[in-house]
């Protein structure tokens, strides 16, 4: 009877040890509550993302040698003030973990709110995206990400699964019978004063000529001359009657084909878009046009002097012409509810974070930047 006993408790004593050791060789995950499973490959795949934005912001100092991935002398870049494209200033190490942390806790709350709404992913194709994905990981970026512990799975949620996922609660969000629904009356008010529709063409007010050169060796040179000045003067009345047809009402497809036919131009030259032009455009073209009224056409010259000189023909379409092709959800609405919502579901998106008190795992403290200046052996 003692002897069973003895035996009865090496049993339990590997029972428990067993046990231990399969715990402690699970998979380790960055967050694991309500059904919400990030795997530790996920942070460590955002932590590599803000260390690759952080050496960028580091490269514009002139303390960082890009040559030795150094700054002042000897020092990793880590341990430098950056300052980045929001004008926060931190510690690259510190903001790296940071930006780690804050992008983790936000899938978090991307993956609450999708399954909030009701949201779903056509699994077809998730499934042809996977095979896509793993095909350009296998050629590109396993041998580049593996060995800092990021697998194929983490390395798939973090670049299209945690996306997708905010793609579709976002649009759920803001649909006509959603939480946070935008009406179609509001989005078109939106569209119609906050975007511009614009078209130009342009000619060269120069042209280029080779150059005789001193050495029969040495590639042909060229140089830039202006053209002759009744050149000059024929494009400019042209361009201006161009101007004033299109001010007048007339099509600008009609008004690029006559330019096209008189001038044996082969190539469409015209550039058109329908965005919104920031207040602080540098762009000169840009900042002309953001001046220009609707339906407005002007010519203008850009070019520091004869030999770069370009006239151009601009035109500011009427917005309502694309107010039918922006509001329809079989065409480009999304992308002016982007730019109409993106800023407030962000902040509802942190919001929800703290509202969830969201924690990671321990795991993810025992990740540093450090890490990508060297390599480690397991994936997660």
């Amino acid at each position: 009877m003692k002897n069973f006993s003895k035996i009865l408790c090496v049993v339990l004593a590997l029972v428990v040890a067993l046990s231990a050791a399969s715990c402690a060789m699970a998979p380790q995950t960055a967050y694991e509550k309500d059904g919400i499973k990030l795997p530790i490959g996920v942070y460590i795949y955002y932590m590599y993302t803000a260390y690759t934005s952080a050496q960028g912001f580091a490269q514009k100092s002139d303390l960082y040698d890009a040559s030795t991935g150094k700054y002042d002398g000897k020092k990793s870049f880590l341990k430098m003030e950056i300052t980045d494209d929001d004008g926060n200033t931190a510690v690259a190490e510190d903001w790296i973990k940071n930006k780690a942390a804050e992008r983790t806790k936000e899938a978090v709350a991307i993956y609450t709110k999708f399954n909030e709404l009701g949201c779903t992913i056509d699994q077809t194709e998730l499934d042809n995206t996977r095979t896509y994905y793993k095909n350009y990981w296998d050629q590109s970026y396993a041998t580049q990400l593996e060995p800092f512990g990021i697998s194929f799975d983490s390395f798939f949620m973090a670049g299209y699964e945690i996306p997708v996922r905010e793609t579709e609660a976002f649009k759920a969000e803001y649909a006509t019978d959603g939480p946070s629904a935008v009406s179609n009356e509001e989005l078109t008010k939106y569209f119609t004063e906050n975007y511009v529709s614009y078209k130009y063409f342009s000619a060269n007010l120069f042209t280029t000529a080779a150059t005789d050169t001193a050495d029969a060796s040495a590639e042909t040179a060229s140089e830039s001359v202006a053209l002759p000045a009744d050149e000059i003067d024929a494009y400019k009345k042209d361009f201006e009657s161009y101007a004033s047809t299109l001010s007048s009402g007339g099509s600008f497809d009609d008004v690029k084909t006559s330019y096209m036919e008189k001038y044996a131009v082969e190539e469409d030259p015209a550039t058109q878009n329908v965005e919104i032009i920031p207040d602080d455009t540098e762009d000169e073209i840009l900042k002309a046009i953001k001046g220009m009224k609707d339906g407005q056409a002007m010519t203008m010259e850009v070019g520091d002097d004869d030999t770069s000189k370009q006239l151009y023909v601009l035109y500011r379409e009427p917005i309502e012409n694309q107010t039918a092709k922006y509001t329809d959800p079989e065409q480009e609405k999304d992308t002016v509810l982007s730019s109409m919502k993106q800023e407030d579901f962000e902040k509802l998106l942190k919001d929800l974070v703290e509202e969830l008190n969201v924690t990671l795992s321990s795991a993810c403290g025992s990740y540093n930047p450090s890490l990508f200046e060297k390599t480690t052996k397991t994936t997660k």
